[in-house]
């Protein structure tokens, strides 16, 4: 896991004068911020407002640190300009021994920083961590409770560790604790009610909807969000020898629920899953303009979607 390379470096004294720390997990990225912030006292740190330039950094790590070994610099949440980028590899030719400079969140790339881009974890490496953590916290959780609880919450730390807080007071966290007491997000029901059509379950089909309240206010954005993950599932299968990682990127989404479409996508042709988005398009319309209700345009749905499947 990135974090983990991350720590193990600065914990051994193997700094940079110029961090990079970006990407889509803010989880991971927040946790790295965090313990290049620790490497400094507070009065040895200085993280500079949006009106600051980016010379105010470079000067304040080269000022001799007044309570701790370093003195670190935080630009954050803005667009280097070229001068900017400029002026930090003139600093990175001769930098401070005793300083760091952090750019987080921030666009523009720098000759020569050290680059940590935290995107997401796979959940082989993120549930036995979920595991650790929940130790930490002083409860213990099963294997398969940390597997439900990552994917109740699509893989979103920031909710897990939030979660494992509430479920930890209550008791050892089961199968049985997850589902009674964390919200699955919406697009778990839809990971789950693609799984149960693309396996040809009617059953496990309908006892997703059953999760939902029977209402055109819970319907309504459930279904198309599903349209939105049937158009993914089309994408994957029409671009099968595209990395993940590099489709993701091109379509806007995360790796996670790309990879979850791409292996329900694997129960259909290109074709078939194109004939159920374009029914999907057409219920979705249908229902919209008070020609059916929401309820019968899932149910239709349903039935598309089992019937197109591979035999």
């Amino acid at each position: 896991m990135l974090y983990y390379e991350f720590k193990a470096q600065i914990t051994r004294g193997d700094l940079a004068p110029l961090y990079r720390i970006d990407g889509e997990d803010k989880y991971w990225a927040e946790l790295a911020y965090k313990d290049l912030l620790a490497l400094s006292s507070e009065l040895d740190t200085e993280v500079l407002r949006d009106d600051q330039p980016v010379d105010d950094a470079i000067y304040g790590v080269q000022n001799f640190p007044m309570m701790s070994e370093r003195k670190l610099a935080v630009i954050r949440d803005r667009k280097l300009k070229d001068a900017d980028v400029k002026a930090l590899e003139a600093y990175l030719l001769s930098p401070s021994p005793s300083g760091i400079i952090l750019l987080y969140n921030c666009e523009g790339k720098v000759k020569g920083e050290r680059d940590f881009t935290f995107d997401t974890v796979p959940e082989g490496d993120l549930i036995p961590y979920v595991e650790r953590l929940t130790a930490e916290m002083g409860g213990s959780i099963t294997h398969s409770a940390a597997k439900k609880l990552v994917n109740y919450t699509e893989m979103n730390m920031t909710r897990v560790k939030n979660e494992l807080l509430k479920l930890t007071a209550i008791g050892e966290i089961t199968d049985d604790l997850v589902e009674a007491y964390v919200e699955p997000s919406v697009s778990y029901r839809i990971f789950d009610f693609t799984d149960a059509i693309a396996r040809g379950s009617y059953s496990g089909a309908y006892e997703v909807l059953g999760s939902l309240a029977r209402n055109a206010g819970e319907l309504s954005p459930f279904f198309t969000k599903l349209t939105d993950y049937i158009r993914l599932m089309l994408h994957t299968r029409l671009a099968k020898n595209v990395p993940d990682a590099d489709l993701a990127r091109s379509l806007g989404v995360s790796p996670y629920p790309l990879q979850k479409a791409r292996r329900a996508a694997q129960n259909y042709t290109p074709r078939q899953l194109l004939t159920i988005l374009m029914k999907m398009y057409s219920l979705e319309q249908d229902f919209k303009s008070g020609n059916i209700g929401v309820e019968n345009a899932m149910d239709l749905a349903i039935a598309t979607a089992i019937e197109a499947r591979k035999k």
